[in-house]
């Protein structure tokens, strides 16, 4: 399975950049995101591998705070994505779940995948739009999309949560990630094909596409759906 800096991945260990969560000023999320659960990639620390899956009516942008020059405007591309890695034990916190914060993770995951992709030399219009982001910015980036989500009432308040976030996005594990080289995994042609053929124009969240063979949970050979959409939000 395909596995990303996940934007809340925890970590116990001191951090390598220092964002002050409590006077981050929030950015705008606007748009919509679709994501798309391959099916049979169930384990891990998320819940399996899935699809984010830009929408073409109106694709998921945050627009940073004002005075924010780098970055300003970012819309994610089609990536894979597992809705924040968070540990088991950790999911007793308020609002840490993979995807109670599910439009900031995906807008950090996005630029961990083209961090690392520049990182290995890609010329992509798209990812070059970003290059000069630090990995500090990154950090800042989740925070002003958490509290984005928070401002607008989409999600609920929380004193920890964001916080937490926040902290885990600067330890040196998501470090290492982000300087990584040979780590540029791009969606494949068949699961883009999927991911799109399960959205379609108008996805609704149960839609199916196509068939496949593979190995459910309990290891038994099956033929079923590849892909289903697992949830449709709009900003």
């Amino acid at each position: 399975m395909r596995r990303f800096a996940g934007a809340a991945l925890l970590s116990l260990t001191a951090g390598c950049a220092n964002v002050d969560y409590a006077n981050t000023k929030p950015g705008k999320i606007s748009g919509e995101m679709a994501v798309v659960w391959l099916k049979g990639t169930q384990g891990g620390s998320g819940d399996g591998t899935f699809v984010y899956v830009p929408t073409e009516r109106e694709p998921l942008t945050l627009t940073r705070p004002e005075g924010k020059v780098r970055g300003h405007t970012i819309t994610p591309s089609m990536i894979y994505t597992d809705g924040g890695s968070i540990p088991s034990f950790a999911r007793m916190f308020d609002g840490l779940t993979p995807w109670h914060y599910g439009p900031a993770y995906i807008v950090h995951d996005w630029l961990f995948r083209a961090r690392q992709c520049l990182n290995d030399g890609s010329k992509t219009p798209e990812f070059q739009q970003v290059a000069d982001l630090t990995f500090e910015e990154s950090a800042e980036i989740i925070a002003e999309s958490i509290k984005a989500l928070e401002d607008s009432g989409r999600v609920k308040k929380s004193a920890v949560s964001g916080a937490i976030v926040t902290a885990a996005v600067t330890s040196p594990f998501s470090y290492s990630h982000w300087v990584r080289t040979r780590a540029c995994h791009e969606v494949s042609d068949e699961d883009a094909a999927l991911a799109y053929d399960a959205v379609g124009r108008r996805p609704k969240v149960g839609d199916a596409a196509g068939l496949r063979n593979y190995r459910n949970a309990e290891g038994k050979l099956v033929r079923d759906s590849a892909a289903e959409v697992v949830a449709v939000i709009s900003n």
